[in-house]
């Protein structure tokens, strides 16, 4: 009698791990190595459906990702990147056409650190306890550095970087208010710094509250540091002149003056 050989199961091979980094240094990683492209138009592809996930029509891809004329060989270029996007990605449903529109599956947009951040502080916004929503917030901007995209160049991706920057300044504004309330001061200030940063032509009042800051928690040359900097970034990039408040303001630490960021700035009147 012949013995009876049985071959183990064959398990389905699992679905390889995707992971888009778009900050700092732009990788895809697909099992923990990073994809090589076939050609740099597939790449292209992929990071200008990732800023737009709303999805595009083929011939606003073209004209604003290539500067093509929608022709047949646009066309055939287009769908070879699209080809060549899917195969890298190891998943032929990568991108997805709905009426129309072109788009990233939404479980390739979930595996990217920005559709993360963004989602962190949607979520810490909406958390009523003014401390929870301190740490949420801590906690999604600590992965918030890195310019978005920066091996590539072009409006489109210069609109989405300044849409990034808008929600990141935002969140840092909210934590800066949420220290200011708590009597955190160095950390308000902190906050501030890190807004003005990422964002030079944030609110001007902002400014003014982090020029107070500095009056409060360093000393009036910090503070009259930051307003020659500003002062300077308006002249230079923006051809303007700070607001007589702004002015009178710094008028007013030169003088010495200790000025809360939590009690509104009043601009002396004659």
């Amino acid at each position: 009698m012949k013995a009876v050989t049985h071959k183990p199961a064959v398990c389905p091979s699992a679905a390889p791990q995707l992971l888009l980094r778009s900050l700092g240094q732009a990788d895809v990683l697909l099992d923990g190595q990073s994809v090589v492209w076939p050609a740099r138009s597939a790449e292209e592809l992929m990071w200008f459906l990732h800023a737009h996930p709303e999805g595009k029509y083929r011939h606003d891809i073209v004209a604003q990702l290539w500067e093509l004329e929608d022709t047949p060989a646009a066309a055939n270029r287009f769908r070879v990147a699209l080809h060549r996007l899917r195969t890298a990605l190891g998943r032929p449903d990568a991108v997805v056409e709905q009426a129309g529109r072109y788009l990233l599956h939404p479980e390739v947009v979930a595996t990217s650190d920005t559709y993360a951040l963004h989602r962190a502080l949607r979520e810490a916004q909406q958390v009523d306890s003014p401390h929870a929503r301190e740490e949420l917030l801590r906690q999604a901007l600590a992965s918030a550095e890195g310019e978005y995209l920066p091996h590539l160049q072009g409006e489109w991706v210069e609109a989405a970087r300044q849409q990034h920057r808008s929600v990141i300044v935002a969140g840092y504004l909210t934590l800066a208010e949420l220290h200011c309330a708590a009597r955190e001061c160095p950390l308000a200030a902190q906050a501030l710094v890190r807004a003005a940063g990422h964002d030079p032509l944030i609110g001007e009042d902002h400014h003014q509250r982090l020029m107070a800051c500095l009056s409060m928690t360093r000393d009036k040359y910090a503070a009259i540091e930051h307003y020659r900097r500003y002062r300077y970034f308006l002249a230079n990039e923006v051809g303007d002149t700070p607001m007589p408040d702004t002015e009178e303001l710094a008028e007013r630490i030169k003088a010495g003056e200790k000025l809360c960021v939590a009690a509104p700035f009043q601009p002396q009147t004659s």
